[in-house]
């Protein structure tokens, strides 16, 4: 009876934990992307997006930790703007210090190291010098929007666990799947494909350029191996997030208030909410997902200057083909790369 007792009383936790985080990545993501949206922020997903990577990454979260992500988030802007200011005049210059820095990031993301700051360095230094190349104006306008957004993710995300608090301790953050066989051919890997997007995007000047990179720095993070199946799902979850982006802006554009907003965000996030908690193989594909729909739908929802109806349509069919290049490349690169890795490492062994 003690050990059914005992079976009975896990499964009762594990039900209540994973529902508590349903409903936390749905009240933190619909009520920042609705303050977003709201006080017209140019990118009004950012604090949602921030709130459902702090929520899905750690099992809890602290005032000290919270207060720890938004300084980081400051920290790393002012370092990319100086980056921005010192080498806006020599591009290639700029490029090379970009390149060492991202792959410094995904070095450290892969081997499980300083994740929060690797986290927040990859997502600077991808976009901020990437829109100071065209205006340093709109770049400021950016990080005003990364650092009120990580400031207001962090309430949120405190928030969220004071609503549904974890009934035990969980404080220490979830590990990232070791599936990284050779961390230096996956970091070179993913390196490679953002760069060749950055470098697509640094001299456009298209308005898609940052949603497209935010987008693919999701990806890329997600830990994966590079196989067919594992690619072909992540291409399957970006196009169900760029779906449902499409649906909740229809819904959005016929009843234009605030209260709709909320009450739609608010049903998507149930639904991929219950997806990423309920884990497994799968979580990373819904965690692309949901992240694509929101940077889709922050990006239809942003004001343009000409019919954003049109513009909505074919800025999704952009990310999404975006999104399946990086996956793609990425698998591809990270096969090649880490069968030579390997093969380097079977030559010293003999």
């Amino acid at each position: 009876m003690s050990a059914s007792a005992d079976i009975g009383s896990f499964e009762a936790k594990s039900s209540h934990e994973t529902y508590a985080l349903v409903f936390r990545i749905a009240f933190a993501t619909s009520i920042g992307f609705t303050l977003g949206h709201v006080l017209g922020w140019d990118f009004p997903f950012l604090a949602a997006l921030f709130a459902a990577q702090l929520l899905i990454g750690s099992r809890s979260l602290n005032l000290q930790q919270a207060i720890g992500f938004a300084v980081l988030m400051t920290a790393g802007c002012i370092f990319s703007v100086l980056i921005a200011q010192v080498f806006l005049e020599t591009p290639l210059v700029l490029l090379l210090v970009l390149a060492l820095l991202i792959f410094f990031a995904f070095l450290l993301l892969a081997r499980g190291q300083a994740v929060p700051v690797a986290s927040i360095l990859l997502i600077t230094t991808s976009v901020v010098p990437l829109v100071a190349v065209t205006s340093l104006d709109v770049a400021y306008g950016l990080v005003h929007s990364l650092i009120a957004g990580s400031f207001l993710s962090a309430i949120l995300v405190l928030l969220a666990y004071a609503f549904f608090p974890v009934r035990h301790d969980t404080s220490e953050p979830i590990e990232r799947a070791a599936q990284v066989k050779a961390p230096f051919a996956a970091a070179l890997a993913n390196a490679a494909t953002l760069l060749s997007l950055i470098v697509l995007f640094m001299f456009s000047g298209s308005p898609v350029s940052v949603i497209v990179i935010m987008t693919a720095i999701t990806i890329l993070q997600q830990p994966a191996a590079a196989g067919y199946g594992t690619a072909y799902g992540f291409v399957m979850g970006n196009v169900a997030g760029g779906v449902s982006a499409t649906v909740a802006y229809l819904l959005v554009s016929l009843f234009p208030a605030p209260a709709i907003l909320f009450l739609v965000m608010l049903l998507f996030g149930l639904a991929f909410g219950r997806r990423i908690a309920e884990g497994g193989a799968l979580a990373p594909i819904y965690v692309v997902a949901l992240a694509t729909f929101l940077i889709v739908l922050g990006l239809g929802l942003t004001p343009l200057p000409t019919d954003s109806g049109a513009i909505f349509i074919s800025r999704v069919f952009n990310v999404v083909i975006a999104a399946a290049y990086t996956i793609g490349v990425a698998s591809v690169l990270r096969a090649l790369f880490e069968r030579a890795e390997t093969g380097k490492w079977v030559v010293v062994e003999r």
